[in-house]
């Protein structure tokens, strides 16, 4: 089928590659090539890659589905029918709880803090451990800023209007809605929209303006909250067979590092300036964008604390990671709140 690559494919890919020849790998993406941040920064790590190894590594960037259904992505690279993915963590929560925590933490860090407990707090180390079962070796490869809460076509005023709601979010951030009454459901995004204007939904959230503005939300939903406290930020990934991570030349793995690295920063720079032009046509289509009243927020917070509890009670290694994170972030925010201005 389509969907998966000869294994034997892989292994003449990996023979080239001990040999010092060039080799291009498949880099399966988990999301569409048109969609802002998104496709670029798969166009961005490939053409990094190249540059630094002098085309000795390359890589053929596929988009959503081209091969391997977002879902499958981590098994296919885990076999070696692909050689590489680039995906979100969240998706590999079903095989492992903790493999959330490398998506997103609600109410957690901001962009900047999470890179660096990744990177200088243990994090990655933990994150490699997680996904060794799976046979691939993962890394942040391109960082999300804070989403916005979610289009609701209805005002929320107080945690009992949530109650009862139908919203599109998935992972931690339902199981925290679900704890104040909420309905939460997993939906494609093609069907989000017919979905509210018919009533299945009442609410959705999928990413920050400038992807969300794409999605005609404005047009069925006129009521469009902040912050998002699910994802106050969040890491796309980019994983390799290990195999293959392995068969790579140091400069080879030094480019991939350094191309993931570089497209973190890329993705918060274009992000950040990319949001006041999608916000104004909201607002011109008489979108009300606000904030969540505190009531809601404290209630929101006091339900992901149950979650995290029920989560690290349920699985060892999802109490390491929080324990972990909890750990740097004690040490980080001391000396943010020195260096704060205000």
């Amino acid at each position: 089928m389509k969907r998966n690559l000869p294994v034997a494919l892989g292994a003449a890919l990996l023979l080239m590659a001990s040999q010092g020849q060039a080799a291009e790998y498949t880099l399966q993406s988990a999301f569409g090539k048109t969609l802002p941040i998104l496709g670029p920064g798969g166009d961005r790590f490939v053409e990094t890659v190249s540059l630094l190894t002098d085309g000795a590594v390359r890589f053929t960037y596929l988009g959503a589905g081209e091969l391997s259904p977002p879902f499958e992505i981590l098994d296919n690279v885990g076999v070696g029918a692909i050689d590489a993915g680039w995906s979100y963590a969240g998706y590999a929560s079903g095989k492992a709880p903790a493999a959330a925590l490398f998506g997103s933490i609600p109410f957690g860090p901001q962009a900047m803090e999470y890179v660096s407990w990744v990177h200088h707090g243990g994090g990655l180390a933990l994150w490699r451990e997680i996904y060794a079962p799976f046979n691939v070796v993962p890394m942040p490869c391109g960082v999300i800023i804070s989403e916005a809460g979610g289009w609701y076509t209805k005002p929320i005023e107080t945690p009992a209007d949530l109650e009862g709601l139908n919203i599109r979010i998935g992972g931690l951030g339902g199981r925290i809605l679900a704890k104040l009454g909420a309905n939460a459901m997993s939906l494609p995004v093609g069907e989000i929209s017919t979905s509210l204007e018919t009533g299945r939904l009442d609410a959705t959230e999928l990413s920050f303006p400038m992807v969300d503005v794409l999605l005609g939300f404005d047009q069925v939903a006129k009521h469009y909250y902040f912050p998002g406290w699910h994802q106050p930020s969040g890491f796309l990934e980019f994983y390799m067979n290990k195999d293959r991570w392995e068969a790579l030349t140091d400069r080879g793995r030094r480019a991939i590092e350094t191309a993931c690295a570089d497209l973190n920063l890329w993705a918060i720079g274009t992000a950040m300036a990319g949001q006041t032009e999608a916000l104004a046509k909201f607002q011109a289509n008489g979108v009300d964008i606000k904030r969540f009243p505190d009531t809601v927020i404290d209630a929101l917070r006091a339900a992901a604390d149950e979650v995290y509890a029920e989560g690290s009670a349920a699985d060892p290694m999802f109490a390491r990671v929080m324990e972990s994170f909890r750990r740097f972030s004690e040490t980080y925010q001391a000396y943010a709140a020195l260096s704060r201005l205000d």
